[in-house]
């Protein structure tokens, strides 16, 4: 094992801290000047509106879903189908069914994972939690649960030399991540709209009449619409950075919620954000102008359009009972072309090219549905290859949900196009009563908390090496050649 000393992290994508920080961004700031007549006034009224944004983007139907399963027995019946295509003509498909029953009373969870060929089950993993003991099971290996108990980890993290582990996780700090009190909002209005607007002059507020149409119907509105240079947002950016730097309570705010996604000090404690907070002004470069749009029907904000160069085009129509927010995001990443295949040229060490990576995002709730669609393109100069999201989160119904999601990846290898397709559907229906769900303990169970690393570490290599011989063979069993051969490199290296 190595015995460096680790930290854990969470890795976000950009795309989704750049829409999160937008986010909360309006739904913070926000002014009461319910009879001003001013175009600025006017503007962030309206503007103030769009602060429901954060619903859209912490899903409420994720959130009142999980509150169901916390609270409820049920069960849990899904199918997920992948299918590997290679140019035009190839293509080879499997499933994978899946059965989960949760017992609130006990407050126990059992799944079963299975590999199916047609109607013949190939190969199973179980999954169970009981109090704080998480554990699998695959009895071609291993007769009893492999797992973990949630507790004391940051000792258990100390012991495999991996700093930053909370004593216990909770998954709801992660769920609740970007949400922020009143009381805080009201803070970051207090200290932070004031400089924004200095940094505005009124000028700069113009009023226009547009139509727009939103869901294929028209709507005649009056647009407000602010312009800044990148002047104008680097001077708010370093204006907000440098008080930040004296903001306590905010300080704190965001040294919590970085602690929660697992950084360490360098991240958490104040004084190193502070230094941290310096580097950022000092390397801060914008380049490109931000103009905000915001359209007024009837005394109501429909849509908020935010256009940061061709960096970012943001979108959020609220209609009613349906919201739709859309995102084009493009993310520039420097590639040391010395780097390639481990050969330094001393002669292009210093030269660096660029690719640029662009983020599409839809997502679009009602009351029955919330549908998100995301593509990733990891290169805009290689458009072939790609990877497609959508996810559809129902509404609970006569106590049942029923959710999709699925992923293509596209991607070129030795000028072959391959196409990986993954589906999953799910129902989750709650029940009066599921089948026992047996506890798990050390008698039934290796965990982890229970070994010292060195035991366990040659227990869990030898599981994994063992649990991937087999389902390499049941992929060759099943004609996927392909991924049982990835399967065995995988366990060679």
């Amino acid at each position: 094992m190595n015995n460096s000393r680790r930290s854990i992290k969470i890795a976000i994508p950009v795309p989704i801290i750049i829409i999160v920080v937008l986010a909360i961004i309006i739904a913070i700031i926000f002014c009461v000047l319910n009879s001003s007549e001013s175009n600025e006034e006017l503007f962030w009224k309206y503007f103030a509106q769009a602060g429901d944004i954060t619903q859209v983007i912490l899903n409420d139907k994720l959130n009142a879903q999980e509150n169901f399963k916390q609270t409820n027995s049920y069960t849990s019946n899904g199918n997920i189908a992948v299918i590997l295509t290679q140019g035009e003509v190839s293509s080879k498909r499997f499933n994978v069914s899946t059965n989960v029953r949760h017992d609130a009373n006990t407050n126990r969870t059992h799944a079963d994972v299975t590999l199916k060929n047609g109607e013949l089950d190939v190969f199973n993993v179980s999954y169970a939690n009981s109090n704080d003991i998480y554990g699998i099971k695959c009895d071609e290996v291993f007769g009893s649960y492999v797992g973990i108990q949630n507790s004391n980890l940051t000792a258990l993290g100390a012991s495999y030399g991996i700093n930053n582990v909370p004593d216990t996780i909770d998954k709801n700090e992660y769920v609740n991540l970007f949400e922020v009190t009143d009381t805080q909002k009201q803070h970051i209005t207090d200290i932070y709209l004031p400089i924004i607007m200095q940094h505005i002059d009124s000028e700069l507020y113009e009023k226009t009449e547009e139509n727009i149409e939103i869901n294929g119907a028209s709507y005649n509105t009056n647009a407000y619409k602010i312009n800044l240079t990148s002047d104008n947002v680097y001077a708010i950016i370093v204006d907000c950075i440098n008080t930040l730097k004296t903001d306590t309570e905010t300080l704190m705010m965001i040294s919590d919620k970085l602690s929660k996604l697992g950084f360490g000090t360098e991240y958490t404690d104040t004084a190193n954000l502070v230094q941290k907070l310096d580097e950022i002004v000092g390397q801060l470069q914008i380049q490109d102008n931000l103009i905000i749009t915001v359209y007024e029907s009837d005394e109501t904000n429909i849509r908020t359009n935010i256009v940061f160069g061709s960096k970012a085009n943001i979108t959020y129509d609220r209609i009613g009972n349906i919201s739709n927010l859309s995102a084009d995001i493009s993310y520039q990443k420097n590639i040391n072309e010395g780097d390639e295949e481990g050969v330094i040229d001393l002669n292009t060490l210093a030269q660096t090219s660029s690719t640029t990576a662009r983020f599409i995002i839809n997502k679009n709730i009602n009351e029955n549905t919330t549908i998100s669609n995301i593509q990733i393109i990891p290169d805009i100069q290689n458009l072939e290859e790609n990877i497609d999201i959508q996810i559809n989160m129902g509404a609970i119904q006569n106590d049942n949900i029923t959710n999709s999601f699925s992923i293509i990846i596209n991607r070129i290898e030795n000028e072959k196009q391959y196409t990986t397709t993954i589906t999953y559907n799910n129902n989750i229906a709650k029940a009066d009563t599921v089948e026992e769900i047996e506890e798990l303990s050390g008698n039934n169970t290796a965990i982890a908390n229970n070994y010292t690393p060195e035991q366990f570490d040659i227990f869990i290599k030898t599981w994994t090496s063992m649990f991937i011989d087999k389902l390499s063979e049941k992929m060759n069993t099943l004609g996927l050649e392909e991924i049982a051969n990835e399967l065995e490199q995988i366990n060679i290296e």
